[in-house]
């Protein structure tokens, strides 16, 4: 296991919520990694998760995949989250992640720009993925180098 240190900027910090070694069925068998996402002093303002390798499910469901409560959006907390993880991603060896979200998803759409991710294209959600019971049907794919030998996309 990579240590966790690192995990915090200026303004937020990750906390592993929870881990499943072995992933889970709906996400891939593939180690999750789950973070509360934090003000740095302790108010917990939303989520995010790390699943670290390649599966089927990655294609759509990606491998960063995050969320803010409504009362702290608006100040880019999702895109220095995943700056964050993308950080212990590298650690891990990670050539890329890939990031997906809802063709309507302007935040997340936004957060990738942020994130200077490349766009892909579009992916078909197949009927037996979780998110195609939870109505998504297409989603963008796009993905950010880790390994090309600069931090680019980490500052």
């Amino acid at each position: 296991m990579i240590e966790m240190e690192g995990l915090q900027d200026d303004e937020i910090k990750l906390t592993l919520a929870k881990m499943l070694p072995k992933g889970h069925p709906d996400m891939g068998d593939m180690p999750i990694l789950f973070f509360n996402i934090r003000l740095l002093d302790g108010t917990r303002i939303g989520q995010c998760d790390l699943r670290v390798g390649d599966s089927r499910h990655t294609e759509v469901l990606g491998h960063i995949g995050y969320g803010i409560y409504e009362a702290y959006r608006g100040h880019h907390y999702a895109a220095k989250a995943c700056r964050l993880l993308m950080k212990y991603a590298k650690k891990a060896h990670m050539p890329h992640v890939d990031i997906t979200c809802n063709t309507d998803n302007q935040a997340s759409i936004r957060t990738c720009e942020l994130l200077n991710a490349q766009l892909l294209g579009t992916v078909e959600v197949p009927s037996d993925n979780i998110d195609y019971q939870n109505g998504s049907r297409i989603k963008y794919r796009y993905r950010i180098i880790l390994e090309d030998g600069s931090d680019t996309a980490l500052s």
